[in-house]
């Protein structure tokens, strides 16, 4: 395909994930005040204040946005992972629909356990931090983007077992490297955890790390099961990437010819 093919190709994808997420966000609107009652449910809050004569306007909008990207999401990973399919090699269509389904699976329940286990012991956590010497009013425009970044962080660290899956089917990732640094990855674990949550407290963080730790520990497990035993000599043999591969054995002339 040549450049501007690519192009049009990406605007139809971009085109449909458009419509999707536009009608899914006419649906949410419809169901906003429930969207609403279910995040504030976690705090135990009847009502929160606002500061500003549009700000439950904006809020109500955000919300109707947010729940729009987590009921397209399906779609949007589908549309771009068939953009780019082609540049990694023919995977088939089944391991395709294997894809999608796990990496929106596993985003909503990393969604649902967040905002099932780890927000509502946070929330009580720091809402209930010292009463008798802070009297804490909660906001709008504090609490939601705080519960909303929250969830969206804990959908996005689940996502660990369904990218370890496509690296290991191409033969970039196997269980050997993954448990050869396993220290190292527990580093970073906790320093994406910082970076991903939305407050400043270290209690927060905690509560990330730990299901971060877990997920990099199923992605070894994952890639056992796609590459049992396997170098990473062979593995990347096995890989679609194969063919896009230099070999080793091969000089630059001759590379150089048969690239020409």
């Amino acid at each position: 395909m040549s450049l501007i093919e690519h192009l049009e190709e990406l605007r139809s994808r971009i085109f449909r994930v458009g419509v999707a997420f536009f009608i899914v966000a006419i649906v949410a609107g419809f169901f906003v005040e429930d969207i609403f009652r279910l995040l504030l449910e976690p705090s135990g809050l009847s009502y929160l204040n606002y500061l500003g004569p549009a700000q439950g306007l904006l809020t109500d909008i955000k919300l109707v946005l947010f729940t729009a990207f987590l009921l397209t999401l399906p779609v949007l990973i589908y549309q771009a992972w068939m953009f780019v399919a082609p540049a990694v090699g023919e995977l088939g269509r089944a391991k395709t629909y294997i894809l999608v389904s796990l990496s929106s699976s596993l985003f909503l329940a990393g969604v649902a356990f967040g905002y099932l286990v780890v927000l509502p012991i946070g929330l009580q956590f720091l809402l209930g931090y010292a009463p008798d010497r802070y009297n804490e009013v909660i906001t709008a425009d504090t609490y939601l983007p705080f519960v909303t970044r929250f969830l969206l962080a804990f959908g996005i660290v689940f996502e660990l077992p369904a990218a370890t899956l496509v690296g290991a089917w191409m033969g970039l990732i196997t269980a050997d490297f993954l448990r050869r640094y396993r220290r190292h990855a527990l580093v970073v674990n906790v320093v994406l955890a910082a970076a991903l949550t939305p407050g400043q407290d270290p209690f927060s963080m905690i509560l990330m790390a730990v299901p971060m730790v877990l997920m990099y520990e199923v992605s070894i497990f994952i890639a056992r099961f796609v590459n049992p035993a396997v170098p990473p000599e062979e593995a990347l043999e096995a890989s679609p990437l194969s063919d896009r591969l230099p070999d080793p054995d091969e000089d630059e002339e001759d590379r150089g010819e048969r690239d020409l």
